[in-house]
């Protein structure tokens, strides 16, 4: 190497060895206080045929406790609900019943009421959906660039199927009021054929890495086993209120 090269290489090496280095790294651990409020709308397009059928609800979540240990129990309550099909807007009852789950200190869902309610009739396309968010944080902090993946065993109590989910942190994201980090990921089922897929991304704040926003399309989802309930892919858009 000549004089030259080896003044300019050497350090610029060096430089972005230590750029690297001081690259801010995070956790995506959401961290919750008791009490707090989350406010989020949600649509749901299912393109179905011959009519696309769309569903739309405002969820609230409202954590109730948090355990010494890290646990925490989150009330989800699913209010003015509406199917849209065709010329038709159809208002849901609400639910007046609030599930209640259990999350560990990583955020992956441990417990759930509806466990003992088995009136609580799952939809397995959508429970897919929460698999994704409940397994999102990496076993070590990532930094922008990082990609992780997670593999999820199959639990019937919690409605969840065998798969594995892979994810990268893309990018900072302003996000209205919000300093975001957007995450891609990619789902698919492992014990079933033929395997539902997702893919799509979710932005958490950058502050506690709650939820702001996400956005999915599921292909192949298993639905309800109801010859009246609309069959097709589904996009999702879940909106921090």
């Amino acid at each position: 190497m000549s004089f030259i090269a080896r003044a300019v290489l050497v350090p610029l090496a060096i430089s972005l060895a230590l750029a690297a280095r001081q690259q801010p790294t995070f956790e995506l651990v959401w961290r919750p206080k008791a009490d707090d409020l989350l406010a989020y709308k949600m649509r749901a397009d299912i393109d179905s045929t011959p009519e696309r059928f769309s569903f739309t609800v405002n969820v609230k979540n409202h954590v109730l406790k948090i355990k010494p240990n890290g646990d925490y129990d989150v009330e989800t309550v699913i209010k003015n609900g509406h199917v849209l099909h065709g010329t038709h807007d159809d208002p849901i009852p609400d639910d007046d019943k609030p599930t209640v789950d259990t999350y560990n200190a990583r955020g992956e869902k441990i417990a759930s009421s509806e466990e003992k309610d088995p009136s609580g009739d799952a939809n397995p396309g959508f429970d897919a959906l929460d698999a994704v968010t409940d397994h999102l944080s990496p076993k070590d902090p990532v930094s922008i660039g990082g990609t992780w993946s997670t593999i999820i065993k199959a639990n019937a109590k919690l409605k969840q199927e065998a798969a594995k989910v892979t994810y990268t942190l893309v990018s900072k994201v302003k996000e209205n009021a919000f300093q975001t980090l957007r995450i891609e990921f990619k789902y698919r089922e492992t014990d079933l054929e033929p395997p539902t897929t997702a893919e799509g991304y979710i932005l958490v704040n950058q502050d506690d890495f709650s939820l702001v926003r996400f956005e999915a399309l599921l292909k192949g989802p298993r639905f309800i086993d109801d010859p009246d309930f609309p069959k097709g892919d589904v996009t999702i858009s879940v909106i921090r209120d």
